[in-house]
């Protein structure tokens, strides 16, 4: 599978339809998270092993700067819902206070997904001399 066909899936599992608009943004995002891992693992190429972090790394990179920019307000709704709802006697208050607004999930999520656990990364790391 080709890097930018994975990247555009994971962006389409998430919910964002990749346009002919993103393939500027895309193809920057691909190289930064290609060099990141470069650097990270002293490889001259990404590891195979490795493709599916680096197309993590891309998508995320990418919604994390539509974000930025405030292109995201169409695809994603971060408006907070009601907490609590009450109609005379009758009071129900949901969870999702306990584990944070949808944009701080979103947020930690794209977080997760441009900063890889360093234990994968170190696995295929070469040693320099």
């Amino acid at each position: 599978m080709e890097i930018l066909a994975a990247v555009t899936a994971r962006l389409s599992a998430l919910g964002y339809t990749v346009t002919e608009t993103d393939s500027a943004a895309l193809d920057y995002n691909i190289k930064k998270a290609e060099t990141t891992l470069k650097v990270r693992t002293n490889q001259l190429e990404v590891s195979e092993g490795l493709f599916y972090v680096w197309a993590d790394m891309a998508a995320g990179m990418f919604l994390t700067d539509k974000k930025a920019s405030g292109a995201l307000s169409e695809v994603y709704d971060f408006d907070a819902p009601a907490k609590s709802i009450s109609e005379g006697d009758t009071s129900v208050t949901f969870a999702i206070a306990d584990t944070g607004s949808f944009e701080d999930q979103f947020d930690a999520m794209l977080a997760k997904m441009v900063n890889p656990d360093a234990e994968l990364i170190a696995a295929f790391r070469r040693l320099v001399w």
